[in-house]
């Protein structure tokens, strides 16, 4: 019984890092910033890791803030937060200092930070 458990257990892990990383997207300038909140992703970006932009990125990724989006009661309306600066950072294309930035306000990205919706 114990083996059954822990193959099970192994199994759902697989898939749910599976599904993970397919919702994971790489997003380098604004304009696919939403649309792929919108299609239920989680945004990879370069960030200045400042907490005036992530306010920014908030307001701007709400339902009010974009008026060309198809009201949807099922869909969410907060905008996006960070998630988190993940540890193996994204190397495809690299952060270069001085020259990536951030994707929301220009200045220079510290790192890639993972942004994402609340549902």
């Amino acid at each position: 019984m114990e083996l059954l458990l822990h193959t099970i257990q192994d199994d759902m892990l697989v898939r749910a890092r599976k599904t993970l990383n397919e919702r994971v997207k790489m997003v380098l300038k604004w304009d696919d910033f939403v649309p792929t909140l919108n299609s239920k992703c989680l945004t990879m970006i370069p960030w200045c890791e400042r907490e005036e932009c992530e306010d920014q990125i908030k307001a701007r990724s709400t339902r009010d803030a974009i008026s060309d989006e198809p009201e949807d009661e099922k869909e969410p309306s907060m905008g996006a937060k960070s998630l988190c600066l993940p540890h193996h950072q994204p190397e495809d294309p690299p952060i270069v200092p001085g020259q990536t930035k951030c994707i929301q306000c220009g200045h220079d990205a510290k790192r890639y930070a993972l942004f994402g919706r609340s549902y």
